[in-house]
């Protein structure tokens, strides 16, 4: 037991370090060199490099007690900013997947469904003329390329037409719409914590997986804003913030794309499990099982009876009385 308790502390110090005050620290450095630079001198390594020899050569810096509280603030600071990065990337998640009922959703929804129409117009057009170029006098390998143009821009914008504010959240959108379509669960959010326990060992590996990486990149989302923010005293960290936002978004959608495909396959896999654990009878069609599932989990929902017994007798209407 002794190495077992050892092995998960040394796990968690390990996520602490390289998941909170690595980062922390490496943002508060950028910081501190940030305010002494100032907008007017960004890349004079000489003014840093002298600013750090003036504070070397101090009485103070020399004295282990000075050194001690030094090295406790750095560190303390730094796990306060990885706990903010940590709560940020946690809205972003929410940000990602924002129903499209809400009005920032929507108007974000909107937008991209506008474009996405434009693309796909775009797109028939350039089909069109592909199909007969010399009726409108293009020529036949301008009109393929054309083609090929406006093929990547629509697929950029989405595999279709968009139903939520973010390519993250109409990945996630349609894995929920899909287990209703093919499987019959119109509730996944509250089939899910069930199916989970019937699932192997590892699949459920690859799922927490999948989304540890997923949060992940929300997480370096959130370090782009906060290295946007220093660019209000260093303009460098202005371009360092939205590239670092720009790579998350792009492994968000790599990551939301993998999530989406355990959880729908975790689906189609082993939904017969769980109705048999649940004392559903099983048919040939999935989607009854899953609206069977899905009635089952429901509150206020009747419990199961036993196989072969019979309802409850209905009570005998009682004679009137003359």
């Amino acid at each position: 037991m002794s190495s077992f308790l050892a092995g998960i502390g040394t796990k968690l110090a390990d996520r602490w370090v390289n998941a909170l005050l690595l980062p922390g620290l490496l943002w508060t450095a950028l910081l501190a060199a940030a305010l002494h630079l100032g907008q007017s001198y960004p890349f004079a390594a000489g003014r840093l490099s002298a600013w750090l020899n003036q504070l070397a050569t101090r009485p103070a810096a020399h004295a282990p007690g000075t050194v001690v509280l030094a090295a406790s603030a750095s560190l303390l600071a730094a796990s306060g900013v990885g706990l903010l990065a940590g709560a940020l990337g946690g809205l972003v998640e929410r940000l990602w997947a924002l129903p499209a009922d809400t009005p920032p959703a929507t108007w974000l929804l909107r937008l991209r469904r506008r474009r996405w129409d434009e693309a796909t117009r775009q797109l028939k057009t350039a089909i069109r003329q592909a199909a007969q170029p010399t009726r409108h006098d293009v020529p036949p390998e301008r009109a393929a390329a054309r083609v090929r143009v406006c093929q990547r821009r629509r697929a950029r914008l989405g595999p279709a037409r968009p139903i939520g504010a973010t390519q993250v959240g109409d990945r996630l959108g349609r894995a929920a719409t899909r287990t209703a379509e093919v499987n019959g669960l119109a509730d996944l959010a509250l089939v899910w914590p069930r199916l989970w326990t019937v699932l192997p060992t590892e699949l459920r590996t690859d799922i927490t997986a999948a989304r540890t990486a997923y949060a992940a990149t929300a997480r370096l989302a959130a370090w782009g804003l906060l290295y946007t923010a220093v660019g209000a005293v260093w303009w460098p960290a202005a371009v360092i913030g939205p590239t670092t936002l720009a790579t998350s978004v792009l492994r968000a959608r790599a990551a939301a794309n993998v999530l989406a495909d355990l959880v729908e396959a975790a689906v189609d896999l082993h939904l017969n499990d769980l109705a048999e654990r649940l004392g559903i009878p099983a048919t040939p069609h999935t989607v009854d099982v899953g609206h069977a599932i899905t009635e089952r989990l429901r509150p206020g929902a009747p419990p199961p009876r036993a196989a072969g017994t019979l309802p409850p007798p209905s009570p005998t209407p009682r004679p009137r009385s003359s």
